[in-house]
């Protein structure tokens, strides 16, 4: 889950494991916290490579006393304690042993136990948004602020909640993708050139070859032709950059041209939410979709799948409910379904990447099952497409940023 700052910027990401516990008995029960935790642990090499992003980490006390973690000092994580833990004397003398260290820590809860140590004074406490009433959360932003130390609030799911947390001083927060508000100012040629993009991607999705309308296309977008000339030029295509995008066709061909119309209208939906984890949402999105949707029954042509992915995360950058945009993109009526329903297959994947993004593990297995696949087939798709999707967009440490 995205970590953002006051400039609404992505700084980090919040880890939590699919309970293997859940995936045996039908989410019916609950993994073993200590093995679920060690499941986390397990991926922060991985990940923390992955993300180029800090990792704020979950563990449990018996980890962090039986030094389960030390082998990760060199790892970009922040690792999250539950506060009431410190109450317990060997967790707080462990704490403070890897402090001395160099080991980051977090703390999950307010604080009302025992005085925390001056070691953790300027750390980071995590506050729950969806366990808090408005006016308690309001009183714990502030009286962490006076005590020095920094509040991170998740569960934070509508702009009022993302406001009211910025107004109490929080200087960060995470939670769901939230829709670009009113004050977000709205660049409309960027905005209409993703609408083309999708509408011209979604034209050709049952898997008919590009025709002279997409020539076109491409042709009267000036907008388009110069993000899709920028893209090639800057890709390691092996030979000289082409001169226009009508010599790039020449070259490539119009399949090669349209596979990189994918990565530009990513790139743009970013551009015209402002925000630019949504270009790497998209896109990873749409590669997992291309990936993991062949297994679909009555599988959707791969290029109907890389739309869905697109098509997921619309709302949030132009900030227009999806009726809307269904309405306005004129989509077949597969894709139609996946921006509305979501009650055929393509539409079902989109809805479990919902619920795996969020760490809602219970609907990660339900829907799963619904479209017949294993949440570890998807979960091994959604990290390769993450590799593609960074290596795609040209992304290196700070770009997200």
């Amino acid at each position: 889950m995205p970590i953002r700052d006051r400039r609404d910027r992505v700084i980090g990401y919040q880890l939590s494991a699919f309970p293997r516990d859940v995936a045996r008995d039908g989410g019916r029960g609950l993994a073993d916290p200590d093995e679920e935790s060690r499941q986390t642990v397990e991926m922060v090499g991985a990940l923390t490579r992955l993300a180029a992003r800090s990792l704020v980490v979950p563990v449990t006390p018996a980890l962090v006393r039986d030094g389960a973690i030390t082998r990760f000092a060199s790892s970009d994580a922040v690792w999250l304690i539950a506060t009431e833990s410190l109450d317990d004397a060997l967790t707080r003398r462990a704490v403070d042993r890897l402090l001395g260290a160099g080991f980051n820590f977090a703390l999950d809860g307010y604080p009302e136990g025992d005085p925390l140590p001056t070691t953790l004074i300027g750390s980071t406490v995590v506050l729950d948004a969806l366990r808090l009433t408005p006016e308690v959360l309001d009183t714990r932003i502030r009286a962490l602020l006076e005590a020095g130390l920094r509040p991170l609030v998740r569960g934070v799911e509508e702009r009022v909640t993302r406001h009211r947390v910025l107004a109490a001083g929080a200087a960060h927060f995470g939670g769901r993708l939230l829709a670009r508000g009113a004050g977000t100012p709205v660049d409309r040629t960027t905005e209409d050139s993703v609408v083309r993009a999708l509408a011209m991607l979604a034209a050709f999705a049952d898997g008919r070859p590009p025709d002279a309308a997409f020539d076109a296309f491409v042709r009267d977008d000036t907008h388009l032709a110069a993000s899709l000339l920028k893209a090639m030029s800057s890709a390691a295509l092996g030979v000289r950059g082409p001169r226009s995008v009508a010599h790039a066709m020449t070259m490539l061909g119009r399949d090669a041209i349209m596979d990189r119309l994918v990565v530009v209208t990513a790139r743009l939906i970013g551009e015209a939410g402002h925000d630019p984890e949504l270009a790497f949402i998209a896109l990873r999105r749409a590669r997992t979709m291309e990936r993991v949707g062949g297994a679909l029954d009555n599988a959707p042509h791969p290029r109907a799948r890389v739309v869905a992915g697109l098509l997921s995360v619309l709302e949030f950058a132009l900030g227009a409910p999806a009726p809307i945009l269904a309405d306005r993109l004129g989509l077949p009526p597969l894709l139609h379904d996946v921006l509305l329903e979501r009650q055929h297959g393509l539409g079902q994947l989109v809805d479990v990447l919902d619920a795996m993004e969020y760490g809602w593990w219970d609907d990660v297995v339900a829907r799963s099952a619904r479209i017949g696949l294993a949440p570890a087939v998807i979960n091994d798709a959604w990290l390769s497409a993450w590799r593609a999707a960074r290596d795609e967009l040209g992304l290196g440490r700070m770009d997200l940023a």
